[in-house]
């Protein structure tokens, strides 16, 4: 897991100024002043002493915490995805309809992007990140897609009132990507209107979502109602 960081004193070393976050763990005030850094300036204009002094601490206790700045955005990364893995297995043992853990999951989803420190979801875009490197991430990040397209597989595969209209051949073939898309969308989204009501955002994703598999305005109404609930529950 991300949060899997080294077991260090939560004490360190001496710090060289004042945090801008005294409210989080050393390790977490590293983390959100990378986030920042990286998301303002670009990870490759980025130093780890840039951080360090964000931070207010030494070079030296940065390396306490994480050994380079790779490992720093690989954790990023991965915060991005694993709370979502978490909340797909709980979805799954849930007795409900695929429609209605599809919606939960797009909606957690797509909250858990909007709501993240800085933006960092437009580190997906990072020339690093694209060419394939941080491993982990990428796995984690198919993982969640292979999820997306189970769920979407057994919503199509439904009958009955309120299923969804078949798509044709060809538009099945892309409707994970498509969905995946929708939910990752948020993220340039949120880039350009920084100050836009989270809440709102995710409430027009999922229903998107919903209206591309081919459910009808009632339909949607529904799914929303029940997904809402399901989320409470696991809340």
């Amino acid at each position: 897991m991300a949060d899997d960081l080294p077991k260090k004193s939560e004490v360190g070393r001496p710090r060289s100024g004042t945090t801008l976050r005294p409210d989080l763990s050393p390790a977490d005030q590293i983390l959100d002043a990378a986030a920042r850094l990286f998301v303002q300036r670009g990870y490759t204009a980025t130093s780890t002493r840039a951080i360090a002094d964000e931070v207010g601490i030494r070079q030296a206790s940065l390396y306490y915490h994480f050994p380079s700045k790779e490992r720093l955005l690989d954790v990023l990364l991965l915060r991005t995805v694993e709370p979502s893995m978490t909340m797909a297995a709980t979805l799954a043992e849930l007795d409900a309809p695929a429609s209605v853990r599809l919606f939960a999951l797009i909606s957690y989803d797509v909250g858990q992007l909007v709501r993240a420190p800085h933006n960092v979801g437009t580190l997906y875009l990072l020339p690093e990140v694209r060419a394939g490197g941080f491993e982990r991430f990428q796995d984690e990040r198919m993982s969640l897609q292979n999820v997306y397209a189970s769920l979407i597989a057994q919503v199509l595969a439904a009958d009955g009132p309120g299923a969804p209209s078949a798509p044709r051949a060809h538009e099945g073939k892309y409707l994970t990507e498509v969905v995946f898309a929708l939910v990752e969308s948020v993220i340039a989204i949120r880039a350009d209107h920084p100050d836009d009501e989270p809440a709102v955002l995710v409430e027009v994703v999922a229903s998107s979502c919903l209206h591309v598999l081919g459910f009808d305005a009632g339909a949607v109404a529904a799914i929303t109602s029940a997904g809402h609930a399901l989320l409470d529950d696991v809340a």
